[in-house]
């Protein structure tokens, strides 16, 4: 790859933070996908941390017939707010933007899980790789852009100055806490569950994997980290695993959102005999039974509030490969529409809202966005595309039944808004 041009003079940024770390100049790269070539900038010599983290800026794109062109990332620090290793990505931004950053995996002893392995970048173009962890600051990231098969953006490093430790707020996802005032004067507010429990969606695309690597004659060991998650599988995603035919493998890959993700025909001769003959299968069935056996035992049925658990409409970004990037309001609106069915076109930057801290991360946060609307419609629980379920709740109940809820029904923006 040819490296970038450099742009005529350094940058300007304020210094109104003492703590000033020392760099030396470098080039960044700007994700510009509709530009023919990467733009640079070089930086100056010390820049702050805490006054860096400005979102984006326009370019004029040096195409052919002077096209406008999308906002470019230009960040000089990237936060790292999560880190999911079994995936080798790290979700990255600031306070009000994030993004995927697809990692290298450091290497691990042979027999090791390679998906419990740390993420690495390079420092220095031609120096060591370090680990990429929560709370972390990238800084002077080289990156290439990239998009998926649907067109969806992420980011691959290349190389960055230095990893620092910096623990930032980060923002992950964008959701809307609608509301609304009943005629008899109860408050309200809507929270919605998906199809499968947490536990199944967390380790869906690796079952999804083992299946496809199965199908191929590929050995593929490595089921300890799905075993581990079946005290919190609805009963009826592990009677799936138990039945262990098409029938019910199939039904269970039905519910999935991704497309990349549901039941493949190429999977049938895997449960074409019953106990399947693979012994990786055997083990799933055998742990999946011995689950079932011990909730029949123990007169536990892991009740679907517990495995499916209620919370209001929210979602990650999800940044389009052209075009401007998604703002936190439009991947509010945007998950909204998609959980529930139902459309804010006025949601808005300057709608309330308030941010609040993830149970998952001590370092990354979410937004919501308040809208009141108490002619919303009355059916009191829908589906939207048959994945997810949603309903009206009192706010006693939902903060019963949500902590996430029960912070923002208690929060200030909340009591304003419903006063009245």
């Amino acid at each position: 790859m040819s490296s970038p041009s450099r742009a005529s003079g350094a940058k300007s940024i304020p210094k109104t933070n003492p703590r000033a770390i020392p760099t030396q100049p470098r080039t960044s790269k700007l994700w510009d996908p509709l530009g023919k070539s990467p733009r640079s900038f070089s930086s100056p010599k010390s820049f702050s941390l805490e006054e860096e983290n400005y979102f984006s800026r326009s370019h004029t794109s040096s195409s052919p017939g002077n096209a406008p062109r999308m906002s470019a990332v230009d960040l000089e620090c990237f936060h790292v707010g999560q880190v999911w290793r079994d995936t080798g990505i790290a979700l990255v931004g600031n306070g009000d933007f994030s993004i995927r950053l697809h990692c290298q995996r450091q290497a691990v002893p042979a027999g090791a899980n390679k998906e419990d392995a740390d993420l690495v970048i390079l420092v220095g173009s031609g120096g060591t790789h370090r680990s990429v962890n929560e709370g972390n600051c990238i800084i002077g990231l080289n990156y290439r852009r990239h998009a998926t098969k649907k067109g969806k953006a992420f980011l691959v490093p290349e190389f960055c100055t230095c990893i620092v430790k910096d623990p930032k707020p980060v923002l992950i996802s964008c959701g809307v806490a609608v509301l609304r005032k009943t005629p008899s004067g109860e408050n309200q507010i809507i929270l919605k569950r998906g199809s499968n429990s947490q536990a199944l969606v967390a380790v869906k695309a690796r079952l999804y994997s083992l299946l496809t690597a199965l199908s191929r004659g590929q050995a593929k060991h490595q089921v300890d980290d799905i075993i581990r998650g079946f005290n919190m599988w609805s009963s009826f995603e592990l009677d799936s695993l138990v039945d262990m035919t098409a029938t019910s493998m199939r039904i269970l890959f039905y519910n999935n959102t991704s497309k990349q993700q549901h039941y493949k025909e190429a999977w049938n001769p895997l449960f074409a005999s019953s106990p399947p003959q693979n012994p990786i299968l055997r083990q799933l069935q055998a742990a999946a039974e011995e689950e079932m056996s011990r909730r029949r035992s123990d007169g536990s049925s892991n009740s679907e509030d517990r495995t499916r658990p209620w919370t209001l409409p929210k979602g990650n970004f999800c940044h389009p490969a052209q075009g401007e990037y998604e703002k936190p309001f439009e991947c509010a609106s945007r998950e909204l529409k998609a959980e529930t069915g139902l459309d804010w076109p006025d949601c808005r930057v300057e709608s309330p809202q308030v941010d609040i801290p993830r149970t998952d991360s001590p370092v990354s946060m979410e937004r919501f966005f308040f809208w009141r609307n108490d002619a919303l419609p009355t059916p009191e629980s829908g589906e939207a595309g048959g994945e997810k379920q949603w309903m009206w709740f009192s706010f006693e109940e939902a903060a019963r039944k949500s902590p996430t809820a029960k912070t923002i029904i208690g929060s200030v923006q909340c009591l304003e808004l419903m006063k009245t």
